[in-house]
């Protein structure tokens, strides 16, 4: 069970660092290059650039290479990288999500907001061959998103982010 939950956690760290590196790069290039749907929305909006994504991938990929040498395992870097822009995809469907209701950027949307990025994450891994164990999965997604909120509210009071969420 311990090698197990080992595997587990190696394989979707890079998800969590994906997620937060892609945010140390607060300008650059949006990915959906401005383009707006008929309802006259931005696709994504400009909190997601081609260079937060680069970024973030480079991180993911980083740490998933590191966990698979760690761990002798380069199951764990192939399924890493693939968590990691999991995480990244699933970001991406929140924020399409949040701009089709009509919310803009940094607007509060819970669950969507601290879970997108694992939900993703999971699909992706699940749909390139990874079986995740349930109770695992689960347990991760309720750590993650108290480690979201915790650590938003600790940004929001040390003045770095704008909004506690």
């Amino acid at each position: 069970m311990l090698a197990e939950a080992s595997v587990f956690i190696a394989i979707y760290v890079p998800a969590l660092v994906a997620n937060g590196s892609a945010t140390l790069i607060s300008r650059g290039h949006p990915i959906d290059m401005g383009l707006r749907l008929p309802d006259g929305r931005r696709v994504l909006g400009d909190g997601k650039t081609v260079e937060g994504f680069t970024l973030a991938m480079l991180y993911a990929t980083s740490i998933a290479f590191t966990f698979a040498l760690l761990l002798n395992n380069p199951l764990i870097a192939y399924y890493g990288v693939i968590a990691g822009l999991g995480a990244l995809i699933g970001d991406m469907v929140g924020s399409f999500t949040k701009r089709r209701l009509g919310l803009e950027r940094g607007a509060h949307a819970p669950i969507l907001d601290q879970l997108d990025f694992i939900i993703g994450a999971y699909l992706l891994t699940i749909m390139a061959g990874y079986k995740p164990n349930l109770i695992m999965a689960i347990a991760f997604a309720v750590m993650v998103y108290m480690l979201h909120r915790i650590t938003n509210i600790v940004a929001y009071r040390l003045g770095i982010k704008s909004v506690p969420w």
